[in-house]
């Protein structure tokens, strides 16, 4: 209740932002329901000297390292207007992902080399040791021959202003774009559930 209490008062994205900054489980859980075997999250991750990425998540299982791009939207965006097409705030965070993901097609291996440096020094889920980043599996993050596997996320309004059919529309960009649109809300099903009972959760986290 004291989350969806916040989420109604929030204007923009700082305030969201600020939250997960210091909460960084909850959005590690979003993304990341089944765990991994190293874990990671950053905020303010750069791409070159262009871009700076609201989030990032690294997570890592068997042959596979996730690299999970995430952009903080307004809260209180209506994502779509009447006509359907995606406002501003949308419009705009669409071309900033594509421009990530040009941007990381064509400079992978710095981008290795970042995230290896940031995972030694700026975590902030601090969850995983830190001086050795590799998975049970003995992949090393540094290794160019592991497998990096880059996603897409933008988190943006609430799911009660959005209509049937922008749902509808909304769920197509994943598809048909390669970037997942989700609301404030979806954040909140995962705090409602994970949470209700949050003792078990917390010393999970704690090991």
């Amino acid at each position: 209740e004291a989350f969806s209490d916040f989420l109604d008062s929030q204007k923009g994205e700082r305030g969201i932002s600020d939250f997960f900054s210091d909460r960084p489980q909850i959005l590690y859980w979003r993304f990341c329901r089944s765990g991994g075997h190293c874990r990671f999250l950053f905020k303010e991750f750069p791409l070159g000297s262009q871009y700076k990425v609201d989030y990032v998540i690294l997570n890592s299982y068997s042959g596979v390292w996730e690299v999970m791009f995430i952009e903080l939207e307004p809260v209180d965006d209506r994502v779509f207007t009447r006509q359907g097409v995606p406002t501003k705030k949308l419009a705009r965070a669409l071309k900033q992902l594509d421009d990530w993901k040009e941007y990381y097609d064509t400079n992978k291996a710095q981008i290795r080399a970042d995230l290896v440096n940031w995972a030694k020094r700026k975590d902030i889920l601090h969850y995983s040791d830190s001086r050795v980043i590799s998975n049970m599996s003995g992949d090393y993050l540094a290794d160019p021959a592991s497998y990096l596997a880059d996603s897409y996320h933008i988190i943006i309004g609430r799911r009660d202003h959005i209509s049937r059919d922008s749902h509808k529309r909304k769920a197509t960009y994943k598809f048909s774009h390669h970037i997942e649109i989700m609301s404030y809300d979806r954040v909140k099903d995962l705090v409602d559930f994970r949470y209700r009972n949050p003792e078990p959760w917390l010393k999970e986290e704690k090991n």
